[in-house]
């Protein structure tokens, strides 16, 4: 217990910097990664009615990442998670952007997709056990926030398609994608073992633990995920190329830009009025925010310059959300469920997400519009309970908030 209250209570050392380090490069690799399905249906051998398979492949290989790869990081171990993530999306991002045929790409896609579905959970479970309490919340949200910052780079590179050839723009992108997997690779060699895994894997690694006494978390997990990835996905990787094709990257770096800066603002303010309030003013506030949208549209009948906004003010929220989220994902779940409580609670949002892609694909404007109230709606509810009979997370210790 001395060594876990050295992570704890004490200075950030070498090693929880090049946690830290590292953990932000993963999610520039990520970003880049997960702009990679939007930014394949602007090349020319991709048929236009082809594009529900490449946005099938997010879901999908996420749900199966999330599953497999969630459970193995509390049976096997964090660091092993972190080699077999890094190997899998940098193997499939190799495949898609070599690729010259559909079947090839499509492969490519869910490889890299199953990757990142198994990152987020291992990574999210690591970071809250070997950083410092009162810094927990703060890389938690800064490091997942630089995914933003790759699929801006993303659509950034994207956006100068129409200057290069699809040989040129994908070139400009696997060389972005070499040398930070290849960095990254040195890094996750170097980071120690996660200590919290390792003791709780001497004394009771194989104890089955009763998810009936999880539930609650379970909902409020999947209501908050529900809200933030179905919003953020239909609105910015799959509604948006839908409805306006030719703006794919624009859309990409206008709703990133927003969430990125929303990502900042989330660090100077969570820590100071707590996660319980934090979830409520970012989910109430993204569904609000939705309402006030949708009488807009009412009276003003440009649509595109209303998507563009909303993109934006959404993004904002969207990013306050994530950060909320992510701040109790991993720290509401005892040790060795806590990546498989992660995953779980993701499994139903990304099912939606799947449905969502046939279902909503065929909305117009204010359909579109009132299913976000909806969704947003889910998380402002979940988060109005949990402040009422969930557990505030800042400054306690891990095993405080899970009476472990």
């Amino acid at each position: 217990m001395n060594e876990i209250n050295r992570i704890d209570y004490g200075p950030l050392n070498k090693y929880q910097w090049l946690i830290i380090i590292s953990s932000s490069f993963s999610m520039l690799i990520y970003g880049l990664v997960l702009a990679l399905p939007s930014i394949s249906t602007t090349w020319s051998f991709v048929p236009q009615n082809y594009y529900v398979y490449i946005f099938l492949s997010i879901p999908i290989g996420t749900i199966i990442g999330n599953i497999v790869i969630g459970r193995l990081a509390d049976t096997k171990g964090r660091k092993n998670m972190f080699i077999l993530t890094l190997l899998l999306y940098g193997l499939g991002s190799l495949i898609v952007l070599v690729s010259n045929n559909f079947l090839v790409l499509i492969l490519g896609l869910l490889i890299s997709q199953i990757g990142l579905g198994g990152e987020m959970p291992t990574l999210l479970t690591y970071l809250s056990e070997m950083i410092p309490i009162k810094y927990r919340e703060i890389v938690l949200i800064f490091t997942t926030n630089i995914a933003n910052v790759g699929v801006l780079i993303g659509g950034i590179i994207s956006l100068k398609a129409g200057l290069l050839s699809i040989e040129q723009e994908r070139f400009y992108y696997l060389i972005s994608l070499i040398a930070s997997i290849s960095l990254m690779l040195v890094f996750r060699l170097m980071i120690p073992e996660s200590l919290r895994w390792e003791i709780k894997k001497k004394k009771e690694i194989g104890k089955r633990v009763k998810i009936e006494q999880l539930w609650f978390k379970i909902y409020f997990l999947t209501s908050l995920i529900i809200a933030t990835a179905l919003t953020y996905a239909l609105l910015a990787l799959t509604i948006g190329p839908y409805l306006f094709p030719k703006l794919t990257s624009i859309l990409l770096v206008i709703y990133n830009l927003g969430e990125s800066i929303g990502g900042f603002i989330s660090l100077g303010i969570i820590k100071r009025i707590g996660t319980k309030f934090f979830a409520v003013f970012s989910y109430m506030g993204g569904f609000i925010v939705m309402i006030f949208v949708v009488i807009d549209y009412i009276f003003a009948k440009n649509v595109l310059q209303l998507f563009l906004a909303l993109l934006f003010i959404n993004g904002l929220f969207g990013e306050f959300a994530w950060a909320a989220r992510v701040s109790l994902e991993p720290v509401i779940f005892p040790t060795n469920f806590r990546s498989t409580g992660i995953a779980i609670s993701r499994l139903l949002p990304y099912i939606l997400y799947a449905a969502s892609i046939f279902y909503a694909a065929s909305f117009d404007v204010m359909q579109y519009l009132i299913y976000n109230i909806i969704l947003w709606g889910i998380g402002g509810l979940a988060s109005i309970l949990w402040y009422v009979y969930g557990v505030e997370t800042i400054n306690k210790k891990l095993e405080d908030i899970n009476k472990e």
